[in-house]
């Protein structure tokens, strides 16, 4: 999800995103094609170093892959690009060892109660709709807000159990609508996200 946003917004005026999956020994490689600025050999040096999250036309938030979670699962991210001529992704992870003989063979059978309703409250509209789409694919009704203050508006008029909560915003930030929502809420549960990863 992360590398598709990426790949959205270095595409302002639209363009071709492929994925690519194929077995690589005891390994396997997923490739994220964009046709978007591309990255400056500046950039691309030091693009996976953790907090590194640019925000220029030609330089899209690509540290937002989060790297941290590509190195536990022992598998590597490597990146071509170049200005004007897009970028490839390429995660290497390794093929599990486990077979299917090795899981238990149960089904279990999950049928909600009731659609819990989730407040996402993201300024970015391609990473909000990105949320919505998947939250609203398992069965959650999804209510949206552009910023901190909407969002905490929103609570007050509508019943909502959980909120999902970008951490920076203009305005308002995600730790100030865990504030709010702990004084006016408490038994609300509060999740925040953020592009900020950690290598």
């Amino acid at each position: 999800m992360n590398l598709l946003v990426n790949a959205l917004e270095a595409m302002p005026n639209g363009g071709r995103f492929i994925f690519r999956v194929e077995r690589q020994g005891d390994h396997v490689a997923v490739a994220a094609q964009d046709e978007g600025h591309g990255i400056s050999e500046r950039i691309r040096e030091r693009i996976f170093a953790p907090f590194l999250r640019p925000r220029s036309a030609t330089n899209r938030p690509r540290a937002f892959c989060r790297v941290g979670i590509v190195n536990r699962h022992g598998g590597t991210i490597e990146v071509e690009s170049a200005p004007g001529r897009g970028s490839t992704f390429t995660l290497r992870l390794p093929v599990s060892q486990e077979t299917s003989a090795d899981r238990p063979s149960t089904t279990v059978a999950y049928a909600p109660k009731k659609r819990a309703r989730v407040l996402v409250i993201e300024d970015e509209p391609d990473v909000r709709d990105v949320l919505k789409e998947l939250l609203t694919a398992e069965g959650y009704v999804v209510i949206e807000a552009r910023d901190g203050a909407e969002g905490v508006a929103r609570c007050e008029v509508e019943p909502v159990d959980l909120v999902l909560t970008d951490i920076l915003m203009p305005g308002m930030s995600g730790w100030d609508v865990a504030a709010a929502c702990r004084d006016r809420f408490p038994t609300v549960p509060v999740a925040l996200i953020t592009a900020w990863g950690i290598s």
